[in-house]
């Protein structure tokens, strides 16, 4: 893909994959101004013309956060702790690779590309999940309000159940929101964007395969009610209802 003019000065590297190739900066860049595409709890996602192929998750200011409860109370206290997630994600991310070699399947969550300075601060660069014809991949929510979701899509939602367990991703929140469908390397395909890592207080979804498992069960069948589906613990799949 040839680099719009503007971008060659600004120090760009391309890395290549069976994915697909990413172009990501490596020098500070603005997103004040750009799509904001998502936004989770404590990150807003961003879209670079730029930059297609990845996105920029950043910090959201304190002002943008409802400072309630006992979270409240900690963000005011000990504003840092909000790195909290950002490590875990990466935490998981390593952990993840770890399994290359002998996990069957496509990586089920984006590839992490490092990090990079922006106007907002610090932002971590992902790959963008897109459909084929280049647009952000719909999540499960989405797809279920437009009516986009098919019974087609359920031996899919099943991979992808598959996957997780086989590269051992630990997660924390992983709902209709957090899930996305799109096509890598030409295979559609659903992939886990946000909610990656075990970011609990006491962390026994790192300690236990048993434990990460059950806690994917239990997202599961939540989603499962949204599609009259049924989940299966045992056989941990997806059934018609």
């Amino acid at each position: 893909m040839p680099l719009p003019a503007q971008v060659k000065d600004l120090g760009v590297l391309k890395v290549s994959g069976e994915s697909g190739k990413f172009c990501i900066p490596v020098n500070k860049i603005a997103l004040s101004g750009r799509d904001r595409v998502a936004r989770g709890n404590d990150r807003a996602v961003y879209f670079h013309p730029d930059y297609p192929d990845v996105l920029f998750k950043v910090l959201l200011d304190l002002s943008e956060i409802r400072l309630k409860g006992f979270r409240g109370c900690s963000l005011r206290m000990f504003p840092s702790t909000r790195m909290r997630a950002i490590f875990k994600e990466f935490e998981c991310y390593v952990m993840v690779q770890t399994q290359v070699g002998t996990a069957e399947g496509d990586l089920p969550i984006p590839r992490m590309l490092g990090f990079v300075e922006t106007d907002l601060g610090s932002a971590s660069i992902v790959e963008r999940i897109q459909d084929g014809a280049g647009v952000i991949g719909p999540n499960l929510l989405s797809m279920r309000e437009s009516g986009a979701f098919g019974r087609e899509h359920v031996p899919l939602l099943n991979d992808f159940a598959q996957r997780l367990l086989s590269w051992k991703v630990r997660t924390t929140d992983m709902n209709m929101l957090n899930v996305s469908y799109g096509i890598r390397a030409g295979r559609p395909q659903f992939v886990l964007v946000d909610g990656i890592g075990d970011n609990f207080a006491i962390p026994i979804r790192t300690w236990s395969e048993r434990a990460m498992k059950r806690g994917h069960s239990r997202s599961f069948a939540k989603i499962a009610r949204h599609f009259d589906l049924v989940w299966d613990p045992v056989a941990h799949r997806f059934m018609e209802g």
